[in-house]
């Protein structure tokens, strides 16, 4: 028979199999990337600024490495790109005193909103505990930040299709924003 099934399945089958690959690599990298973000995190808060520096700068490189795998993966790997985005925003914050844009961070337009909005939980947290310590200057320029992502971000109204999960972490942050703002409140009486 002339037909050229064999060789057809054969070679979709090899298609597949290399996207599978693929894929396998974007979920075990995402995995990584989602979990040290956590810990990047949990060692600014914990006062290990040149550990964290070194966690992000390593990060940083496992972010190049899920980008070279994830083209048709980007709903898988966005997650991923979501937490490296509030690592690095939130290091630059608490280290710099400053507001990276999406541009500096480099994950996309989403994955910087979403961990934009992420973000303003960890400033939450810096606030109460900048507080506890006596600190409430600095707890104040952690709140004037929060209020400047909300305030810079409210504007934005997107379908959940073209942004998702925005809207509900718009939603979280306002929360956070009242209840810090509270929190500075009680701490001036």
């Amino acid at each position: 028979m002339g037909d050229r099934l064999e060789q057809g399945i054969d070679d979709i089958a090899a298609h597949l199999s290399a996207r599978q690959r693929d894929l396998d690599a974007v979920i075990e990298l995402s995995r990584r990337v989602i979990r040290e973000a956590g810990q990047a995190i949990t060692l600014l808060h914990n006062g290990r600024r040149g550990d964290a520096k070194a966690a992000i700068s390593a990060l940083r490189k496992q972010v190049a490495g899920l980008k070279s795998h994830d083209a048709e993966f980007r709903h898988v790997s966005l997650q991923a790109y979501q937490e490296y985005a509030e690592a690095v925003l939130f290091y630059h914050m608490t280290e710099k005193d400053t507001i990276l844009g999406a541009d500096d961070v480099g994950v996309g337009e989403e994955a910087y909103l979403l961990g934009l909005m992420d973000v303003v939980g960890e400033l939450k947290r810096e606030v109460i505990d900048k507080l506890r310590e006596g600190g409430k200057d600095e707890a104040e320029r952690r709140y004037e930040m929060m209020q400047r992502i909300y305030d810079t971000t409210r504007g934005l109204k997107f379908a959940e299709s073209v942004l998702p999960g925005f809207r509900r972490k718009q939603d979280v942050a306002r929360i956070q924003l009242e209840s810090a703002g509270g929190e500075l409140l009680h701490a001036s009486h």
